[in-house]
């Protein structure tokens, strides 16, 4: 009876009150929730895992991508911004574990979580629609390759970059203008996105439209073109001369690559947030699912590194000449670790006799 007083007084002062209008009350099964141990043990675990791998792996991507991956490639160019993708949205992982190691309360206030929630969407939408565009390039490099060489592929692909920033940035903008960060009256907690600002959407169409939109442009229609590029380009390999076994096994390489990231971190997560959307039409709520398929999708940072791999043979070769550089250089015992010819390659014939 007291809480409910103190619930009705703090929800009066919010409303009249223009500092207190991101304070809200929630219903019992979202403050169960929101002190679940999902929250407090599972999730921070999941990134605690992914921080320490994700940033010297994308770093060290990036660094042979930018210095040794020349001439850029189409491909190059989508594996770069891939890649500053993933490292920028690993930056703000740090946060997002103090604050549900802290049993949601956000302390860094409401601007870094405006910013920390629109890179975390904004990774997911950028990866997914920059392997949508490998797959398209690749399509139009196999499929019809006249029409290819026409488009200027190096100038396209980067043109195509910064319009997937611009699109990612433009349908987070809901997020942008809105105080992601809620205290909720029956908690002694300030949230950061767990529970939607009530201004952000005026009606539940406006939600339907907004995040069903989220839906078809950044995982079905994807998903979509995806689908026919590969099925397109599978059709053209099996069709086509022996000439081109080289160009077969690395599009098949990179296909598979591709599938891989989108089918094991990708698709649990669409599934999971479409019947997280159906179920709270009807009331009910699967968040706490929605939540960790979230944030095992962000394990997408580790492994974007495997299209770079498989996607490039330039990069495949600067990789492998590099590690045969620092293995002859290693197995070479006359030759001191920080000498000036560490970064020689040493010829075969001269490897002492094991």
């Amino acid at each position: 009876m007291i809480q409910d007083i103190q619930i009705a007084l703090a929800s009066k002062l919010s409303e009249s009150s223009p500092l207190l209008n991101n304070t809200r009350s929630v219903s019992n099964v979202t403050a169960e929730m929101l002190q679940s141990s999902v929250f407090q043990v599972i999730l921070p675990a999941i990134y605690l895992v992914i921080f320490p791998i994700s940033i010297p792996l994308n770093s060290i991507s990036l660094w042979f991508l930018c210095r040794y991956s020349r001439p850029w490639t189409p491909t190059i160019v989508f594996c770069i911004n891939l890649t500053i993708a993933d490292l920028v949205y690993s930056m703000t992982l740090p946060f997002q574990i103090v604050y549900h190691l802290k049993r949601n309360v956000w302390p860094f206030g409401e601007d870094l979580c405006r910013i920390v929630t629109v890179l975390a969407y904004g990774n997911m939408h950028c990866s997914i629609l920059t392997m949508m565009s490998i797959s398209i390039e690749r399509y139009l490099g196999i499929v019809h390759p006249l029409h290819y060489k026409a488009i200027r592929p190096i100038r396209t692909s980067v043109l195509t970059c910064i319009i997937i920033w611009m699109l990612v940035l433009l349908t987070l903008m809901p997020l942008m203008q809105n105080n992601l960060t809620i205290r909720v009256l029956q908690l002694p907690m300030t949230t950061c996105f767990d529970v939607l600002p009530k201004e952000m959407f005026k009606t539940r169409t406006d939600f339907i439209i907004y995040f069903g939109s989220l839906m078809f442009f950044f995982f079905f229609l994807p998903l979509l073109v995806m689908g026919f590029c590969y099925i397109s380009i599978i059709f053209t390999l099996l069709h086509s001369s022996a000439q081109r076994r080289e160009t077969k096994k690395q599009t098949v390489y990179l296909i598979i690559a591709l599938l891989l990231v989108v089918t094991i971190w990708y698709l649990p997560h669409i599934v999971i947030s479409v019947i997280h959307y159906v179920l709270t039409f009807q009331g009910s709520s699967f968040y706490k699912a929605y939540k960790v398929s979230l944030a095992v999708a962000s394990f997408n940072c580790c492994f974007d590194p495997l299209v770079y791999y498989f996607g490039s043979k330039e990069f495949r070769q600067k990789i492998q000449k590099k590690l045969c550089r620092c293995v002859v250089v290693g197995l070479n015992e006359d030759t001191p670790i920080f000498s000036e010819y560490v970064l020689q390659v040493k010829p075969i014939q001269n490897l002492p006799k094991i």
